[in-house]
């Protein structure tokens, strides 16, 4: 509950949140965003926000930030907690939600914006002008055509949508 004192990380802990750390830095999230995802990894319990900032001596607009981010990837799962007023939540597992929320939300949409750009600069100069670029600018509209097709199939090879969280509420 809020007044519980809070422990500190213990030696296991912090290599779980150093590979996570390095998981998110080599796709080119924030360190922070590792670093509360491995903690919610490592804990035995759901954590609220001020846990988070405790345990890491990170910011709170840090950790609020991270939160939502990990979130909206499906990373973070919400549960109640009787008594208790504050948000929690509990790292999900599945590494296909997880890779299906970082598809839709990070990578998806910088492949539909790279295309526009293409198009747009397709648009915006004369054919002769593009000319010395054109099999350069051909490879860049078949590497896109290639991601799109390959974010399905990676997606699907992680495994099964089903959480492991199975409970919402503790």
């Amino acid at each position: 509950m809020k007044g519980d004192v809070q422990t500190p990380i213990s030696d296991i802990e912090r290599e779980i949140i150093a590979f996570f750390v390095n998981a998110a830095q080599s796709i080119g999230l924030p360190k922070s965003y590792g670093e509360i995802y491995g903690l919610f990894f490592a804990s035995e319990h759901p954590l609220a926000l001020d846990e988070v900032i405790n345990k890491l001596q990170i910011s709170k607009g840090s950790a609020s930030q991270g939160i939502r981010f990990l979130k909206s990837i499906n990373a973070l799962n919400a549960i109640y907690l009787p008594g208790d007023r504050r948000d929690h939540y509990v790292a999900e597992t599945s590494l296909r939600l997880i890779a299906d929320g970082l598809i839709n939300q990070k990578i998806a949409p910088q492949l539909r914006e790279g295309i526009e750009r293409l198009k747009s600069l397709k648009n915006q100069y004369e054919p002769s002008e593009l000319a010395p670029l054109k099999s350069k600018i051909k490879n860049i509209d078949l590497w896109n055509k290639k991601a799109e097709l390959l974010l399905p199939f990676v997606s699907k090879y992680l495994g099964p949508k089903a959480s492991k969280n199975k409970s919402k509420k503790l």
